[in-house]
């Protein structure tokens, strides 16, 4: 049996910001999802979770580079049992506040993301659910890291082309 792999891509998306008439708001964040074999990883984890990817424009690039290297295995994993975050909290990028997490590992020369969950940093469980039908998907290495490495340059486009905060 030969191994397929995946084919990994990404989308720009926009979390629409909202102000609500009680005063509470939403922001708007402008982020890379994650399209796996033509399908949006996003919605196969669960949209209802309000959550935006770890390539988000308004978060620290530093941060950005940092979840990067996590996923390109450079760096360690930013929750226990080798699990790294792929999607994070739109509002304030905080894993405390829960985040989609996957175990990503090398073998060869494919990465594999598996065993897709649920967690946040101040609890041991991880909530699998409806998500332990997504995946195990496989990718070719050198593709991998090439497309994480031109976001993180897409994203530094974004910044150096930002203007500055008022």
């Amino acid at each position: 049996m030969i191994a397929m792999f995946a084919r990994l891509a990404l989308n720009p998306r926009v979390r629409i910001g909202i102000r609500n008439p009680n005063g509470t708001y939403k922001s708007e964040r402008h982020f890379f999802d994650f399209i796996v074999n033509g399908q949006s990883l996003l919605e196969s984890v669960g949209t209802s979770l309000d959550l935006v990817s770890v390539l988000c424009s308004e978060y620290a690039l530093d941060e950005s580079i940092r979840s990067v290297n996590r996923l390109l295995l450079t760096e360690g994993a930013d929750f226990p049992n080798n699990r790294r975050s792929l999607f994070i909290c739109s509002e304030c990028g905080d894993i405390e506040c829960g985040a989609i997490t996957a175990v990503v590992v090398r073998e060869g020369a494919a990465i594999i993301w598996r065993d897709f969950g649920y967690e946040n940093n101040y609890e041991e469980n991880v909530e699998f659910g409806d998500r332990k039908a997504i995946g195990p998907f496989m990718f070719d290495v050198a593709s991998y890291e090439s497309l994480l490495l031109q976001a993180i340059d897409s994203l530094r486009a974004i910044k150096l082309s930002a203007p500055p905060a008022k």
